[in-house]
């Protein structure tokens, strides 16, 4: 039986840097022949996003992103609201351009033990994402090392279960790494009037979504909020 505490996907992944101007346009052009993320909140144009971030104390994960290492492992915990009582921890591997992305929910509770570095926590689940993670954690062994929040608005095509996002507002913190602090203090990471535009997919992208998009019109960019 599928435990419903898991979850995996493995997909195709395309990210790009796109003007404001842009954002708009292709925003408003999806909002009338795709469906919205349920998620979506109207008045943000988007919903909430936050992550924190684990790495090693030899900042694995984010020299292997520098060096352009095509096979790579992030961890994270993942919330959409500080007033949540439920956690994603995820995996998120990447070879080239194709993602696996395991998850497992957890208490706010335990998100902050891990945060804290009280790994034991994760065994109780008996969960096979956990327990991977567990492994790694104690073996490197791994800490929390960046906060980041953003604003996402999202819009889904049924075929190949295309998911078209834009993300905004990215900001981060080194420093201030509490997964539940109402308002931290993050440092902006996008210029001005940039957008971060991410197309998934399994198997190929659709010729509609390219010929709605205009995919060649944009430059694909090595983007990693980690």
């Amino acid at each position: 039986m599928k435990n419903p505490n898991i979850l995996t996907s493995g997909r195709k992944e395309l990210k790009y840097y796109i003007s404001y101007n842009e954002y708009l346009i292709l925003s408003n052009l999806l909002r009338r022949v795709l469906s919205e993320d349920k998620h979506n909140n109207e008045a943000l144009g988007g919903y909430f996003i936050r992550s924190l971030y684990f790495d090693t104390f030899n900042n694995r994960a984010f020299e292997e992103k520098m060096a352009g290492i095509e096979k790579r492992v992030k961890y994270r915990l993942r919330i959409y609201d500080v007033d949540t009582k439920q956690v994603k921890f995820e995996i998120k591997s990447k070879f080239k351009d194709c993602i696996v992305k395991e998850t497992a929910i957890i208490s706010r509770e335990d998100a902050i033990e891990i945060q804290n570095m009280n790994y034991e926590v994760m065994l109780k689940y008996n969960n096979k994402v956990l327990n991977k993670a567990y492994k790694e954690f104690k073996k490197s062994p791994y800490y929390p090392v960046v906060l980041i929040d953003y604003l996402r608005g999202a819009f889904i095509y049924d075929f190949n279960k295309v998911r078209i996002t834009f993300d905004r507002f990215l900001k981060s913190s080194s420093l201030q790494l509490d997964l539940f602090k109402e308002k931290p203090f993050l440092i902006k990471q996008l210029r001005k009037g940039v957008v971060i535009m991410e197309i998934k997919y399994n198997n190929f992208m659709p010729e509609p979504i390219k010929q709605l998009l205009q995919i060649p019109s944009f430059e694909r960019s090595a983007i990693s909020k980690y």
